[in-house]
């Protein structure tokens, strides 16, 4: 008879992402090596090629339990004492610590969100990375359908695909563009990026957004103080 595993699917599961986390913080998203990833793990490189079949479904994998995170702390944010269009923003208002599970979020992001990366990676974790893509969506879809159904959205089903559109596409604009390039310049001049994490409340991001909500066929718009109370309301469960 063989003998038992010292660890079970789900325990060696653990392991590598632990590992791989480490391994990229030693090298780069680009120089990590599977002989690293086993070594730090303490298993037989067959074992990690159970789990993950080259590099890409490394970081595949590690991008899919980012976005579950996020999706986590965003039903957080949803389901806050809010008007709706407060809620919206309140998404770019939180502190962004809160969602960030690695020190290289950003560059995971811009890596696995290319065709090559997809074309390169299994079939199961990418499967497993668009599921939960889906389900935020669906998320957020059902957020705005129930303030269309209330009429707090006075437009109705309408503008929903647009308001959701409109406001994702304005969102992760800024922090995959703006924001990354300032935290670029922030390590060169050597100043801690974390003092970016939560953006101020007339932020031009901020007031852009307030901008785009508002054009919207609201019971009740954003206002300045407004968007004071929302991040009171971030603070005070501690998103904020």
């Amino acid at each position: 008879m063989a003998p038992a595993p010292r660890f079970s699917a789900a325990e060696q599961e653990k392991l590598i992402i632990y590992a791989a986390i480490k391994a990229i913080e030693d090298s780069s998203l680009l120089d990590f090596s599977m002989s690293a990833i086993a070594k730090l793990a303490g298993l037989s490189m067959g074992s990690v090629y159970k789990f993950v079949q080259c590099k890409e479904d490394v970081l595949i994998a590690l991008a899919t339990r980012m976005y579950q995170e996020r999706q986590s702390i965003f039903k957080k944010v949803l389901a806050l004492p809010l008007t709706t269009p407060e809620r919206i923003i309140a998404t770019s208002l939180l502190d962004f610590s809160k969602v960030q599970m690695y020190n290289f979020d950003s560059q995971l992001e811009s890596i696995v969100n290319t065709q090559a990366m997809m074309k390169r990676c299994s079939q199961r974790w990418l499967t497993q990375m668009i599921a939960c893509g889906e389900r935020c969506q669906t998320m957020f879809q059902q957020f705005l359908q129930a303030a269309a159904d209330s009429g707090e959205l006075i437009s109705g089903r309408r503008d929903i695909e647009e308001i959701n559109i409109g406001s994702w596409s304005l969102s992760l604009g800024y922090f995959q563009t703006v924001r990354v390039h300032q935290c670029w310049r922030n390590d060169l001049a050597d100043k801690p990026a974390e003092e970016m994490l939560a953006l101020a409340p007339d932020n031009l991001h901020i007031r852009t957004m307030q901008r785009l909500v508002n054009t919207y066929d609201w019971q009740q718009k954003i206002t300045d103080d407004g968007i004071k109370k929302v991040c009171l309301r971030l603070t005070e469960a501690g998103l904020r």
